[in-house]
């Protein structure tokens, strides 16, 4: 009995490698490497503070959740941005920061009857110093009450999808 099975692995064996020996990756078949695609960004260049600035926020931006992360910068003196930013809206951001800095402490509002689900999964992270104050917060345009305080910062967060 036993040269039978001892027989009977070895023709298993050999079969197994012999077919693995002869599978073929066909010709055509393109590679999946994954590809980061680079962003634009618009070059803008903005002059050197003429005083001390008195918004410095860094602005992290993680579009629908994907894991690719844009980061830009907004120093401000006054309502005019300064050397250092790179938002391509950036006396815009500076006006509205400027006009109402309580934009940037809003709670983020919950899904329920009134702040319907948007199915839009953007974050922007903001953090830095506004007029001597931290700020350490996060937007969501994940329903509409999320979304109408990310429209009312679009100069500083961008728009949403």
């Amino acid at each position: 009995m036993r040269p039978v099975l001892s027989a009977t692995i070895a023709l298993v064996a050999t079969t197994a490698l012999l077919t693995a020996c002869s599978i073929e990756e066909p010709k055509d078949r393109p590679t999946t490497t994954p590809t980061a695609t680079p962003t634009a960004t618009v070059a803008t260049s903005y002059p050197s503070p003429t005083g001390d600035p008195d918004v410095r926020l860094t602005v992290t931006l993680l579009p629908e959740n994907a894991g690719v992360a844009s980061t830009h910068h907004l120093v401000c003196v006054g309502s005019s941005a300064v050397a250092g930013t790179d938002l391509p809206n950036g006396d815009q951001a500076c006006r509205l920061v400027q006009a109402s800095p309580d934009l940037l402490v809003r709670e983020l509002a919950k899904s329920d009857e009134e702040c319907r689900g948007t199915g839009n999964q953007d974050i922007a992270d903001v953090f830095g110093q506004v007029k001597d104050k931290s700020v350490r917060t996060s937007f969501r345009a994940d329903n509409s009450c999320n979304t109408e305080t990310w429209e009312s910062l679009e100069p500083l967060l961008g728009p949403t999808d």
